[in-house]
């Protein structure tokens, strides 16, 4: 493998490696090679198999002499130059005995590569010829063995200092191959452009390695990315300007494959600084401009050379699934409309945006580390962050994105597996960086789907029917992942899908404000947030689901589905135990909502936690808003259905939006909302955000009936749930409600995940297109088809065909 990395990124490791595979033969007692041409050395032509690993000068020596006696013994139409023609037909004389038709594909490839180095006629090379090429060969193998190779292959683990160490070695190196190479170069050519077709070339020397070989034909788009012309036609022209971007690319690729030797991959900011340098470099090593818009290459082969480097990486995506899901993200990031194809302007625009990334997260590392004592402490910061010297316009502009993130960000991930829940402050700079990283794809997001927004924190918004034309566009990539279940009655999945996504944005984070559709809905930090949270869950996915298919491994359906009760049961047991790499619980990470549970089942003193109703009932309605279909039949509610394992996860996703509502308003820090007259944390909670949610459940048009939203949500808060029209009981049971002096309750968790049940669950889309749970979940075995058209489309078309 590292011989072959050292391949993909310089050209001329091809003529090396051919020179070994040309003599590849074995010698046998008897009429050999050696003795037919007198030579008085033994050449062991295995022996260049190891250019890259072992001194062979030697070797390479004993060579050169064989050929000169060659080059004197056997006459050829031109005196003083080996005949391509002349020699092909002397080993098909017998000469080198088992000598196959293979070794005639090689004679042709290291006449024509040397044709492209040295110029001269096609099928000829001079004793001069010769002899530089081997003069050149001893010189690389002599620069490669004892230091590149060494480091390109050691097992060692490595710090950072000794990576820049050896990364100026093989630098060194390079240079030295590179600037050697063009003393031998020929370039002061006329007449017809001397060129290679470099795909019959690889396949003479790489076809009996098809592994090997494919690999290397699938980066072969790499070739018009930086040299130009075309991916299979190499010109000498080319070739001198890759001399020249050798030491560059080698140093890429040193990177790139001694990233899983590094001590410090959890250092971000070093991996960082490496990372940066190569972008940098690439960047500079481009052959065509920012405004070029000819294509270079497509996403499929992207795809192709993703499946042939990290086929785990693809076979978990599937990204070759979702062609135009793909271009379309690529349209939004890279502010293009070039369909499957990418171009020298897109590439510039994608290291603009990382390093635009990896220059203000350096700056984040340096000014966190600068008040490291203030901000590693768990109190509020009361920082005066300009006060820090900058130096230049732009690092003017970082300290104030800097300063607004610490201030308005409450929950920080970054390092840790999970934001800590608590009234304490837990601070990282990685997560400060990732929070500005993922504002900075929002804006792009936003820019492209939302609309511009004086008004909105960060400049951009998103309302309701932006984000449904959103989710259309990628609800395929969703359904198949389990974001987006198919099954509702005449269609709505992907309004449905966006309906959740505002609203746990715009009403259930640390900056939610609501969502007025005719000012301000769901804005840039509102969606960071949630994302932060999303990032929260995924990154403790595996560990929450594999506990608890340990604990209830036994207690399932016939599908392997979870029963309700096993969840409920074992889901305190799963939150105290520590996950693998970090030490830590998840109620380390949440510890109030642990000390909630545990109030709620110390009620009764009962060892079973389901024997507690406040228990059974804080999980049921987190439940309800976080699953499809809590129900076989939602209407009568009488037999629960079994949990998929990501429905397992999915409760825990959904405690965060939870436990994020709760503190923000818990100001007192008492552990829940209060409702008392003088310290109404509930009702600064509507005012703040959910009085427009409220209005448009009630009064959707306006009028009259907006009036009674503060009432109804009073009432939502006492008793769980909205007052029903349809019922006169529950119409009477609000009338009486109304007439009371004393509206105020305390708000729970129990009480925010209700709130967010009911907000879904009253939600027009979900009236008019309801669930059909037994028919489409009951068995998970069933695929059903979304009843407002066809989802798929077909990606073999000529548009989207490899």
């Amino acid at each position: 493998m590292h011989k072959t990395s050292i391949i993909y990124f310089m050209l001329m490791t091809l003529i090396t490696t051919s020179c070994g595979d040309l003599f590849t033969q074995k010698e046998e007692e008897g009429g050999t090679f050696g003795s037919f041409y007198g030579a008085t050395c033994e050449l062991d032509t295995e022996r260049f198999s190891h250019i890259l690993d072992d001194d062979i000068s030697q070797d390479i020596q004993c060579l050169k002499s064989k050929l000169e006696v060659f080059m004197t013994m056997v006459k050829t139409d031109r005196p003083g130059f080996m005949s391509q023609k002349t020699l092909k037909d002397f080993i098909k004389t017998g000469a080198i005995e088992g000598a196959d038709e293979e070794i005639f594909e090689i004679i042709d490839a290291v006449f024509d590569l040397s044709y492209l180095i040295l110029g001269g006629d096609r099928g000829y090379i001079s004793k001069e010829g010769v002899n530089d090429l081997l003069d050149m060969l001893s010189y690389f193998n002599t620069h490669i063995f004892w230091k590149v190779y060494k480091h390109f292959s050691s097992p060692e683990v490595v710090n950072y200092e000794r990576h820049k160490l050896e990364r100026q070695e093989v630098y060194n190196e390079f240079v030295l191959i590179s600037e050697k190479m063009r003393t031998i170069f020929n370039k002061n050519r006329s007449g017809e452009v001397d060129r290679i077709d470099t795909e019959k070339f690889l396949n003479s020397f790489f076809g009996s390695t098809p592994e090997t070989h494919n690999k290397i034909l699938n980066l072969m788009f790499l070739k018009k990315v930086f040299l130009g012309g075309q991916k299979f036609d190499l010109t000498y022209m080319e070739f001198e300007d890759a001399l020249y971007k050798l030491p560059e690319l080698a140093l890429v690729s040193f990177d790139l494959i001694k990233s899983q030797k590094f001590d410090f991959q959890d250092d971000l900011r070093t991996m960082m600084q490496v990372y940066n340098k190569d972008i940098g470099l690439l960047k500079n090593l481009l052959h065509y401009g920012t405004d070029t818009f000819e294509s270079l290459f497509t996403i499929y082969d992207v795809f192709s050379a993703l499946e042939s480097m990290v086929p785990e990486f693809m076979d978990d995506l599937q990204l070759r699934k979702y062609p135009r899901e793909v271009i379309e993200l690529k349209s939004a990031l890279l502010d293009s409309y070039n369909g499957k194809h990418i171009s020298s302007n897109e590439l510039t625009t994608l290291f603009t945006h990382v390093t635009n990334i990896m220059d203000e997260g350096e700056f984040y590392f340096r000014v966190y580390e600068n008040f490291k004592d203030e901000l590693d402490d768990p109190k509020p910061v009361t920082i005066d962050f300009s006060t820090y010297p900058v130096n230049t316009q732009r690092e003017a502009d970082f300290l104030q994105s800097f300063t607004r993130i610490v201030y308005d960000y409450r929950y920080i991930k970054g390092t840790f597996r999970s934001p800590y829940f608590s009234y304490q402050y837990f601070r990282n700079p990685g997560g400060y960086m990732e929070i500005m990283a993922l504002e900075y794809g929002v804006k792009i997001i936003m820019s492209k789907y939302g609309r511009a927004n004086e008004n909105a924190r960060g400049g951009y918004d998103m309302t309701l029917d932006q984000t449904v034309n959103l989710i259309h566009k990628i609800k395929r990539f969703l359904r198949d992942n389990g974001i987006t279940t198919v099954g509702r009655l005449g269609g709505g999945e992907a309004v449905g899908t966006a309906e959740n996504l505002v609203l746990m944005s715009t009403l259930f984070q640390n900056q939610s404000d609501g969502c007025d559709t005719d000012t301000v809905c769901m804005e840039v930090p509102e969606i960071t947030e949630f994302l932060v949270g999303l990032l929260t869950a995924l990154s403790v996915k595996d560990f929450f689901i594999e506990e608890m298919q340990k604990v209830c491994g036994n207690d399932v359906d016939e599908f392997g589905r979870i029963y309700i009760d096993c969840f409920r049961k074992n889901f305190i047991k799963v939150l105290k135990e520590p996950m693998k790499g970090d030490g830590r619980s998840l109620a380390d990470y949440m510890p109030l909502l642990y000390s909630y549970i545990m109030d709620l089942t110390r009620e009764n003193g009962e060892e079973d936690p389901t024997k507690n109703p406040g228990y059974v009932e804080f999980l049921s309605e987190t439940e309800a808003f976080t699953r499809t279909c809590s129900y076989f039949d939602e209407t009568t509610k009488e037999e629960p259905l079994p949990m998929k394992s990501t429905d397992a996860f999915a409760v825990f996703a959904g405690l965060l939006n939870v436990e994020s509502t709760l503190l923000r308003f818990d100001t007192n820090q008492n552990n829940k909302m209060d409702g008392d007259k003088n310290h109404n944390e509930v009702m600064n909670a509507y005012y703040e955000v959910y009085e427009g949610a409220i209005k448009g459940l009630v009064a959707p048009d306006g009028g009259f009936m907006a009036k009674l939203a503060k009432p109804i949500f009073q009432y939502l808060v006492k008793y769980g749930s909205v007052p029903d029209t349809s019922q006169f009981n529950s119409i009477w049971s609000f009338v009486k409600f109304l007439l009371k002096v004393n509206k105020r309750a305390d708000a729970t968790r129990t009480t925010v995940a209700t709130i967010l049940k009911t907000l879904g669950e009253q939600s027009e889309n979900t009236q008019l297109h309801p669930f059909k749970c037994q028919e489409c979940l009951g068995d998970p075995t069933t695929v059903c088809v979304p009843d407002d058209g066809p989802w798929d489309y077909d990606w073999t078309v000529e548009e989207f065909r490899n």
